[in-house]
């Protein structure tokens, strides 16, 4: 049983620096499938949400999500020797990034399935109005 233990916490250590990867991660699935839960509830009613696709559902894509950047972690370190174009761990973080645009764009089209706009449309219209503002402030400025 020690033995166990002991390889819990080698394993853990090992992954210790991508833990803020995974973590993130999870916690962008996790949003997501609640999202998509309110969303099958106020769409279909109680009845069509069922907990066993909920848990296969959500334990498929975290098992994937997480095997995907464990091993992208272990090419970083035993072929690239951490550091890719001088920052480390690249590969883990840019596939942990493509994971979590997934993971945006899922509770994008959740949440235009309720009549919402866009996020990609609403932060395209504030990052336009800021621009704006910018070049008021320099009129004034000048």
């Amino acid at each position: 049983m020690q033995w166990i233990k002991t390889l819990m916490v080698a394993i853990l250590t090992f992954l210790s620096p991508i833990k803020g990867l995974v973590l993130l991660l999870i916690c962008f699935v996790t949003f997501d499938t609640i999202m998509a839960i309110y969303i099958t509830i106020r769409t279909k009613g109680w009845k069509s949400f069922t907990s066993a696709l909920l848990r296969k559902g959500m334990t498929s894509k975290i098992l994937l999500y997480l095997g995907t950047i464990i091993l992208a972690y272990m090419v970083d370190v035993y072929v690239m020797g951490g550091q890719l174009f001088g920052i480390p761990h690249l590969l883990s973080k840019g596939l942990a990034s493509i994971w979590i645009y997934a993971e945006v764009k899922s509770m994008d089209e959740n949440s235009m399935k309720l009549g919402n706009k866009s996020f990609f449309i609403i932060a395209k219209d504030f990052a336009h109005k800021i621009t704006g503002y910018k070049e008021e402030i320099k009129k004034i400025i000048d």
